[in-house]
């Protein structure tokens, strides 16, 4: 077993995982937990636009890693994992769904024809800490009478930091128990390793699952999610420097931001003592950041 386990969270994997062709299956259980999507209004079939290829990450260590889906009504999805955000990164998110439901419109085509756009943003740290919801949705409103101007754009932003169950005998509903299979599928390694029943009564956890401990045992994709990782570290290496550069020595408040962006940024890459070590900020910081808000 190699000395680093590579789980669900990391953004190579997550897509081979969730946008390879033939498992549309487990993507669209995913997505129906993910949205709480019920009854008539779950979703039985996907396509995906953007399967998974190795050649992406070979020639672009840094490129998005999100997959690009459609269900059988035209609706259509961009689901991502992102546990080191970039900079700007809601103005990117927004960038970006408003780019896939423009995409939509061919050329001489009627406006009648865009159909409704999801997206889904997996985030590995805690990033709207005023709010205790770990799944927050945004939507077009207006913001005297919440009525909504329109639903065909939608943007998810599920913070699995702030995901604290560790008990799967408790977990209840099918999204509990898929943010326990993303953010701890890493406990079960080997096939040998017993995964609770609890997680195997949903459908597309196992498959997912399995699908995780081929990954790391496949040396090819194995040097994809290293050099990918190497190349994320080396980019907030260089961000991180090049704002200490740029930060005045007496603008202490800007100059903390960015210590906690940087840090937020490597969480899942380094252990706290170097990041602390790197950043400049307190040990207890940095473990508070790991934890999300109490």
């Amino acid at each position: 077993m190699p000395d680093k386990y590579y789980g669900l969270t990391n953004d190579v994997l997550f897509k081979l995982t969730f946008g390879h062709p033939k498992r549309t299956r487990v993507l669209t259980c995913l997505i129906n937990a993910l949205l709480g999507l019920q009854d008539k209004k779950t979703i039985t079939e996907v396509e995906i636009l953007n399967p998974f290829n190795d050649r992406d990450f070979i020639g672009d260590k840094l490129s998005i890693v999100d997959i690009k889906a459609k269900d059988r009504e035209g609706v259509h999805y961009n689901i991502e994992m992102q546990v080191q955000l970039p900079l700007d990164w809601v103005k990117r998110s927004l960038y970006y769904a408003s780019k896939l439901y423009s995409s939509q419109l061919e050329d001489a085509s009627p406006y009648k024809s865009l159909n409704k756009t999801i997206s889904i943003s997996l985030l590995g740290g805690v990033f709207f800490p005023a709010y205790e919801e770990l799944h927050n949705h945004y939507a077009f409103h207006n913001i005297r009478t919440l009525d909504y101007l329109s639903d065909l754009i939608e943007l998810h932003f599920i913070e699995l930091a702030k995901f604290k169950q560790t008990k799967p005998p408790l977990l209840c509903s099918p999204f509990e128990k898929w943010l326990y299979a993303l953010k701890f599928g890493d406990h079960f390694k080997k096939e040998s390793d017993m995964i609770p029943k609890e997680l195997l009564s949903e459908d597309g956890i196992e498959e997912a699952l399995n699908t995780m401990q081929y990954a790391n045992s496949d040396a090819h994709i194995r040097d994809l999610m290293e050099s990918r990782q190497k190349a994320i570290h080396d980019q907030a290496s260089r961000e991180y420097f090049a704002r200490e550069e740029g930060i005045a020595e007496g603008n202490i408040e800007g100059k903390a931001e960015s210590q906690l962006e940087i840090a937020r940024n490597l969480l899942d890459i380094l252990d706290d003592e170097i990041i602390a070590k790197k950043t400049g900020l307190e040990l207890d910081a940095v473990r508070q950041l790991r934890s999300g808000p109490k």
